[in-house]
Parts: structure tokens; sequence; C-alpha cells
């Protein structure tokens, strides 16, 4: 998927309400997905900023999962907790940017595919 295409999914995203908390994302790779927050759209064009992983290359990622059910990371304070992110309203935003975007969706929640491996 191009860059502007996925600097679209992420605007999308960022918008929507309630807001989304964490979406999954699997680089090309690694064997597994890791989950993380919304990225920021501050870096280059061909990247996207992150908390977990810094900076990172657009055409890296494989797919995105923004899972409508997670738990959150505990501590030993803090107990992890069930949260809900609302799929209706994400899957809304996506068909919003007007883009033909590679959207399914899974037993965890939507998927943005970036590239068929």
């Amino acid at each position: 998927m191009s860059n502007s295409k996925w600097r679209a999914v992420f605007e999308a995203l960022a918008n929507v309400r309630p807001a989304l908390s964490r979406i999954d994302v699997k680089f090309i790779g690694n064997d597994h997905a890791k989950p993380m927050g919304l990225p920021w759209l501050d870096a280059p064009h061909a990247f996207v900023d992150s908390f977990e992983f810094g900076p990172f290359p657009l055409v890296g990622i494989e797919w995105i999962e923004v899972p409508s059910i997670f738990l959150t990371a505990a501590s030993r304070e803090i107990p992890a907790t069930r949260e809900t992110q609302d799929l209706d309203a994400a899957w809304s935003a996506l068909e919003a940017t007007g883009k033909q975007l590679p959207l399914s969706r899974t037993r965890h929640g939507i998927r943005i595919t970036g590239h068929q491996i």
C-alpha cells in the first residue's frame, strides 16, 4: 500500500470518536503483531513516529488491526482491565477517506493490509 494511503488510514483512525487506544501492527519480517497506540504523522512522508518503536517506514507494515477488545497492561499496583473499541466508527472513518483500502473484518477486529505475503 502506498505511503499516502497509510497516512490516510492513520489520520482517519486518529479522528474516530470515541478515540481508539490501540492497534496491532505486523511488520514485514516479524512473526507476530505488536500492540501500539496510534502513531504520529509528524515524521517525513514515508514514515510515522510512535512511542513504542520510534520512527518507522510505512513500507515496512504488512498489516494493522484495530482490535475490538484488548487488555490494558497490568503492573503490580494496577490490574489489567478489559477495553473495547468501536469498530463500526473505525470502519466508517476508514470508508470516509474515499480511498479503496484493503479492509477486512477478522474475529479480532478490522484489518488493513499493506502487503500480501
